[in-house]
């Protein structure tokens, strides 16, 4: 997954996380209905996708650190690292549940329902599986359009008296 891409999913979680601190300004008690609520939400926006290579990415850092301790043991290393990360697969339902906890934290259960609605609209399943690559483009475009106009600017102010 390609950083901008991650970036975006996390920009989704964030913007989510405030939109939602205006809704829900006091704190309210997760249960355990609300938490399937958020579940389902965080689930249907596709928001834990983002973090399915977060093991393979650990897994491979681990491994060079390793490696660069004891270089003539790659192989054997490569071996226990990527069984000891097989083992922890199931420790990815943790990551899902704390995000999840976070959505309940700000939004009511009937918001996440609501969430979840939106998400499996046609609509919504578009913005989900789209929604990266369209905020990536726009990133780009901002980036584009603030390179232009910091330059128009600087060129500006420039011929109008700041000399350098």
């Amino acid at each position: 997954m390609t950083f901008i891409t991650t970036s975006f999913r996390a920009a989704v979680v964030a913007l989510g996380l405030m939109v939602g601190c205006v809704a829900a300004a006091n704190a309210q008690e997760v249960t355990e209905s609300h938490l399937k609520a958020a579940v389902a939400a965080v689930q249907a926006a596709k928001t834990s996708k983002g973090f399915d290579n977060l093991l393979p990415l650990l897994s491979q850092q681990v491994q060079n650190r390793l490696i660069r301790l004891r270089p003539d043991q790659h192989q054997l290393i490569g071996q226990v690292v990527e069984q000891e990360a097989i083992d922890l697969v199931p420790r990815r339902n943790d990551l899902d549940n704390d995000v999840a906890r976070i959505w309940a934290k700000y939004f009511t259960e009937d918001e996440l329902n609501a969430i979840t609605a939106f998400y499996k609209s046609p609509a919504g399943a578009k913005l989900a599986e789209i929604g990266p690559k369209v905020v990536a483009e726009t990133l780009q475009s901002v980036k584009g359009w603030s390179d232009r106009v910091g330059e128009e600017l600087y060129e500006k102010s420039r011929e109008e008296g700041v000399d350098l």
